[in-house]
């Protein structure tokens, strides 16, 4: 494992706080560091070039004085050199000899002194073109100048003192390694006290999501005054556990209607094979008609089975639809010549079916038709009719399934689609309390074939449902 891996491994042990700690504290410790560096850099730039500067304006000034010296020799002072020169430059000349002709400052330093002294490895914003060098505690510029006259060499030594400068640079770095060091303190300790305080709020949504069990799903986390971020993680954790809840109040509420309407074909069933087993068989007619009973029974048990796998495999979202253009009318009328052959006890009658492609499944589309057929037999007397009529209206279809029923009270129609809702009335038989599935089926179709459904009751006068079908374009 490399050293970086290692890093890693050991940095992802550590708490959100730690990290959070580490990287604010790192993010202050580098920007303290390039500022500090700045600043640093700033002032020896500020410190050595205007001693670079003012040598070089000495020599050009002496250079001055040396030209007007060629023209008027007789004319020469020492003065002339000096008042050449900036305040804090020293100059001497030496001949080839070594003897100093000019020094305007006899308690300087002497040459050999100052060469003894050179720096190997001057400071980065040193010009090369000057030699340094460290005498005690100060840093001394040189410059050389050569002069010929007369053809004897003549060599000019500009001097140049950094003293208090110096001091202040060594201050300067002593106070920002100081800086330094206290700001990486008060970053780690700020870092520490912000990040607890940051993630205060989510420990306690943690604490309060670990107190929410599946039987007490009624908990929430507070909401904080302040809309930041971790206001909106708790509403949407709220919004989350709402969604869980009802979830699971449906599923619970699934299995509870599910298990009540198994149970009443089960104890039937039940009933009248305890029924055959006391009495016998020796009545043909009598075994034959219990025999009937529980087929009956036993059909409406796999209907609810096979209803409730239906539903199952659409909340799992594993029921699949095989669609294709299709042909309403045909299917429409298809449907409505087997119903008109097996309901014996209404009117059926198809009004309308006009030509019309749609695209969809035709096994579900059937089966959407018929849940509808099927409800509206089951909620309408003996005697009664029921109409089919569809028409095309811009790009859909209008398939309307119309009853002379009992209808559908107004406090009902939004519960129409739940799973296990069903209209009791004296009116109906008693083969007309279905499982109370059907028309949930039916929905879960529409939607997903994009077909909206309207509903139009009036107790005692009948329903119409309205299916409006995209046509394929």
């Amino acid at each position: 494992m490399s050293i970086v891996d290692n890093i890693k491994r050991k940095c992802n042990g550590f708490g959100i706080s730690t990290k959070i700690t580490f990287a604010y504290s790192a993010c202050f410790i580098i920007l303290l560091l390039i500022i500090n560096a700045a600043m640093w850099f700033g002032v020896m730039d500020a410190l050595y070039s205007p001693a670079e500067k003012t040598i070089r304006f000495s020599m050009k000034r002496v250079e001055q004085a040396l030209d007007a010296l060629e023209t008027n020799y007789d004319g020469y002072s020492p003065l002339a050199f000096r008042g050449a020169l900036v305040a804090g430059v020293v100059l001497r000349v030496v001949d080839e000899s070594g003897e100093i002709l000019i020094d305007t400052d006899e308690t300087y330093p002497s040459i050999e002194m100052f060469n003894a002294a050179i720096l190997l490895d001057p400071p980065i914003f040193a010009d090369r073109e000057f030699e340094i060098a460290r005498l005690g505690s100060a840093l001394v510029y040189c410059a050389k100048m050569n002069y010929v006259r007369e053809g004897q060499n003549f060599t000019l030594y500009f001097f140049r003192t950094i003293t208090s400068e110096l001091t202040l640079l060594d201050n300067l770095a002593k106070l920002l390694i100081g800086l330094d060091v206290l700001g990486i303190l008060i970053a780690l300790v700020v870092g520490r006290f912000v990040s607890r305080k940051v993630l205060t709020p989510i420990k306690t949504m943690n604490e309060l999501a670990r107190e929410i069990a599946f039987e007490k799903m009624g908990g929430r986390i507070p909401l904080r005054t302040a809309d930041d971020e971790l206001n909106e993680l708790a509403k949407t954790l709220n919004e989350m556990l709402d969604r869980l809840q009802g979830g699971i109040k449906k599923q619970q509420k699934f299995v509870s209607d599910a298990s009540h309407e198994l149970r009443t074909p089960a104890a039937v069933i039940k009933g009248y094979i305890e029924f055959i087993e006391s009495y016998g068989t020796a009545d043909e007619a009598l075994l034959k008609e219990n025999l009937k009973v529980i087929g009956s029974e036993a059909k409406n048990m796999q209907d609810l089975l096979e209803n409730l796998l239906f539903l199952s495999r659409t909340d799992q979202n594993r029921q699949r639809l095989n669609k294709k253009i299709l042909d309403l009318d045909d299917i429409v009328g298809d449907v409505m010549s087997k119903m008109r052959t097996v309901v014996k006890t209404h009117n059926v009658e198809l009004v309308s079916n006009p030509p019309a492609k749609i695209f969809g499944d035709e096994t579900t589309i059937r089966q959407m038709i018929r849940i509808f057929l099927d409800n509206a037999v089951k909620y309408t007397p003996a005697g009664g009719s029921i109409s089919v009529a569809s028409k095309i209206v811009g790009g859909k279809i209008l398939l309307s399934i119309s009853d002379s029923g009992i209808g559908i009270a107004p406090e009902n129609r939004p519960k129409i689609f739940d799973r296990f809702f069903r209209i009791d009335s004296e009116d109906l038989v008693s083969e007309a309390n279905g499982s109370g599935l059907g028309l949930s089926i039916a929905k879960w179709i529409a939607d997903s074939h994009g077909i909206t459904i309207d509903v139009d009751s009036a107790l005692g006068k009948g329903t119409t449902f309205t299916l409006n079908i995209p046509l394929n374009s």
